[in-house]
């Protein structure tokens, strides 16, 4: 069923029922006899309902997000409502003085107010989700509604106007709940709930209301005190309402901070990281050289160093440009990191220079370098480029007593001399 659909039907439907004598009640200023005690009841949970209204419009400063403000509209209505029937605005000379007469303006008021809380109760809910606009059917239900409304306190018994605005206003209570216990049980939230379950107990509250007053011929003493059960509900919503705000902001914080989390480790990546082989550069070294010689001697773990050199780079530069340059050092780095532990370090030492920490005794280390360069000259890229291009590799295993890693650098670097000058010759 479309929103459309949905729309019409419900408002149909609120309509059929506002024009049924559900208020057995015909003269609108004998609409509300009710006692003082209800009146000042009334108003007081009137102005109480201003306390919401104003708590969350100061956090709407702090915090400007359309779902507050709409909080804020839902209970400044809600206070409208109460306050409206406790306000003499038909004197009727049958009353006695501990009666009050409610009139059509008073009615017409109180009808638009119910619609203005259900509405901002429901766009509270979406809003905190999705954007803030007002979609299609609710814009209509709020204007049919609205229209029928203002004929029916002109023409028609106050059950018309009540009933009508009552229903609109419940359906979208039934929304409101679905909507916000979705959000509790989807981020996990504790606000949502209660607002969730406030906005249900607002709805069973007003069904068991609507209820009593068709079963006893009007709304009187017996629906008036069912309604004040509304006023724990309006607690939860009330208190649901505003944990919701400050579990968005701690949300948000979270969130903040995973980002920074994330662009720290990202600027740390970047800041130790070869940006073209995606190998770790000379800073990284230095960084964890204390840490990797210290569990060297303390765990007697067996540690190697590779230093790596590419034959005949410059001609590469120099014949096929440094694009095919750039694919050689790129190709030679996705090598030596497949052809390495997660234990192990590969560095790009500089130029065409590469250096790893590997993990392993010398023998070992000697026996990858060859499987290092193999794997290097069967490489597609490196098959296309002329003869004599090649990896001279030097080793050198780590002592346990070393302090620092640059003498056995230079070691390894003096090797990979001495084997590319015997390639070359």
């Amino acid at each position: 069923m479309t929103q459309a659909a949905k729309t019409i039907l419900v408002v149909s439907i609120a309509l059929l029922i506002g024009a049924t004598p559900l208020v057995a009640q015909g003269g609108w200023s004998a609409l509300r006899p009710n006692p003082i005690l209800a009146v000042e009841i009334r108003k007081l949970g009137g102005l109480l309902m201003f306390v919401p209204a104003v708590t969350l419009f100061l956090l709407y400063l702090f915090r400007p997000r359309p779902y507050v403000l709409a909080g804020v509209t839902s209970w400044v209505a809600g206070a409208v409502m109460m306050l409206i029937l406790s306000v003499d605005s038909a004197p009727n000379p049958a009353d006695t003085p501990d009666r009050l007469s409610v009139g059509r303006l008073a009615v017409f008021i109180w009808a638009i107010a119910a619609m203005v809380f259900g509405a901002g109760i429901r766009l509270g809910a979406a809003w905190f989700r999705g954007p803030a606009k007002i979609r299609r059917g609710m814009f209509w239900a709020f204007g049919l509604t609205t229209a029928w409304t203002i004929g029916a306190a002109a023409f028609l018994r106050p059950g018309a106007v009540i009933l009508p605005a009552f229903l609109v206003m419940s359906y979208w209570h039934l929304r409101a709940a679905v909507e916000y216990l979705n959000l509790a049980r989807a981020k996990r939230l504790a606000g949502p709930m209660l607002a969730g379950l406030g906005a249900s107990s607002v709805l069973a509250v007003n069904v068991m209301v609507l209820t009593v007053a068709a079963l006893t011929g009007g709304i009187g003493a017996a629906s008036t005190r069912v309604a004040y059960f509304n006023f724990l509900s309006a607690a939860l919503l009330m208190l649901g309402t505003h944990l919701l705000v400050f579990e968005d902001v701690i949300m948000e914080l979270r969130s903040a901070a995973a980002e920074l989390a994330r662009s720290r480790d990202e600027m740390k990546a970047m800041a130790v990281t070869d940006p073209l082989t995606k190998c770790y550069n000379r800073r990284f070294l230095s960084e964890i050289a204390e840490h990797e010689l210290e569990q060297h001697r303390r765990y007697d773990l067996p540690l190697s160093l590779l230093y790596l050199d590419i034959d005949h780079f410059k001609a590469i530069n120099d014949q096929r440009g440094h694009h095919t340059g750039d694919e050689v050092l790129i190709t030679t780095g996705q090598i030596l990191k497949e052809m390495t532990r997660q234990a192990d370090y590969v560095f790009r030492w500089g130029g065409d220079e590469f250096l790893i920490l590997l993990s392993t005794s010398e023998t070992e280390a000697r026996n990858k370098a060859s499987q290092i360069r193999r794997a290097f000259l069967e490489s597609a890229i490196v098959r296309k480029l002329p003869d004599g291009v090649d990896l001279s590799i030097g080793v050198v295993a780590v002592p346990p007593e070393t302090r620092d890693f640059d003498p056995l650098i230079d070691q390894a670097d003096r090797e990979m001399y001495r084997r590319k000058r015997a390639l070359a010759s």
